[in-house]
């Protein structure tokens, strides 16, 4: 099922995966012209370029092996390999890495084959160069920087650029103060429909929910953590209250799953429905744990927005959201919103104000 939206996400995740494999590998190639000293593996037998020209060869072989990677990434997040052992993907992505660094000394070696000779495959057994020292150490190389590639992009997916270059700093080691918007988002009737399902089933409705969440990341949203069938969303209150993004991030979940529903109501017999608490307040930001670190966001703003999210089964809302984020939205009446009232939420001494939110009538 095609839409705007999902097109949008598309096209962010993959700008976001070819640009960070654009910049990883003309690091890694560069750092490794520079320390080895060894330009026959960046000659140029597509003739683009002069092959005296080791930096434009670098460059161009980059956006290749950038180019293939982000290719490589979109068939490893799709839906179909959910059905591959973890164990078999694992296997392939360790036997290519060493296949691609035979092909570049390959190809290194006989850079004025056409396509046409490329085709015979009896051709890479008959014209394979000798695996001497450098042979060995660059495929060595190639092999441990696609390992070390993948390790950097789990750390960036995990905790987000903006907390690893903090983390980098050691901005981290104290805990900050910093002001920020949460969502949390929560299905609806998720312990029936887990009981209809099955545990398996449901996990991949789970898998299927949180892909299109990534909606969000279009509306500056960042996602902070998975909650079983739920998560919490994070903005920076100058991305969140932009555009009232922080708003449109839900309503545009809402509408791709409305899109997807003629396919989820073919593989699960159901379409998920969901409901949200926004909140935006102080909150601390540290680094926690000594074996194993993470990012942590503590405070009463967390706790507000869990208690907020709470109350939309009883008051029958998608959505409901603070006053104090209502009062700091300055686009807030292009929605349709009405106050419910001053709630005594659950553990707290003092009421909250408020406001159910909802699309602008057509």
């Amino acid at each position: 099922m095609f839409s705007v939206e999902k097109i949008k996400i598309w096209f962010s995740i993959f700008f976001r995966s070819y640009l960070y494999h654009q910049i990883f590998w003309l690091l890694a190639l560069a750092g490794y012209a520079f320390f080895t000293q060894d330009e026959r593996l960046f000659v140029n037998y597509l003739n683009l370029l002069e092959k005296n020209d080791i930096y434009g060869n670098t460059v161009l072989l980059s956006f290749f092996a950038a180019s293939f990677f982000t290719f490589l990434d979109a068939i490893f997040i799709g839906w179909v390999v959910r059905k591959l052992p973890i164990r078999i993907i694992a296997f392939f992505r360790h036997v290519l890495y060493v296949l691609l660094a035979l092909l570049i000394i390959f190809l290194s070696a006989n850079q004025n084959l056409t396509f046409e000779e490329l085709r015979d495959y009896d051709i890479y057994f008959d014209r394979m160069p000798e695996l001497g020292i450098r042979s060995l150490r660059f495929t060595l190389w190639f092999y441990l920087s696609c390992i070390f590639s993948t390790l950097i992009r789990g750390i960036l997916r995990k905790i987000g650029l903006s907390n690893v270059l903090q983390w980098l700093m050691g901005t981290l080691n104290k805990p900050q103060v910093e002001k920020r918007i949460f969502m949390f988002v929560d299905m609806r009737s998720s312990v029936t429909i887990a009981e209809k399902l099955q545990h398996k089933k449901f996990s991949y409705l789970v898998q299927d929910v949180f892909n299109d969440l990534a909606v969000v990341e279009n509306y500056g949203g960042a996602i902070y953590q998975y909650l079983g069938d739920g998560a919490i969303i994070s903005w920076s209150l100058k991305k969140g209250i932009r555009n009232n993004n922080c708003l449109k991030a839900f309503f545009a979940f809402q509408k791709v799953i409305k899109r997807n529903r003629f396919w989820y109501n073919k593989r699960y017999g159901l379409v998920p429905e969901f409901k949200a608490g926004l909140h935006v307040g102080d909150i601390m930001v540290l680094q926690v744990g000594r074996l194993k670190r993470d990012i942590s966001y503590n405070g009463d703003t967390l706790n507000t927005t869990a208690r907020i999210e709470s109350m939309c089964n009883e008051y029958k809302q998608d959505l409901l959201i603070s006053g104090i984020l209502y009062e700091s939205l300055p686009h807030i009446k292009k929605f349709n919103t009405k106050e419910v009232g001053n709630l005594k939420l659950k553990g707290k001494s003092r009421g909250v104000q408020v406001y159910k939110v909802k699309l602008p009538n057509k």
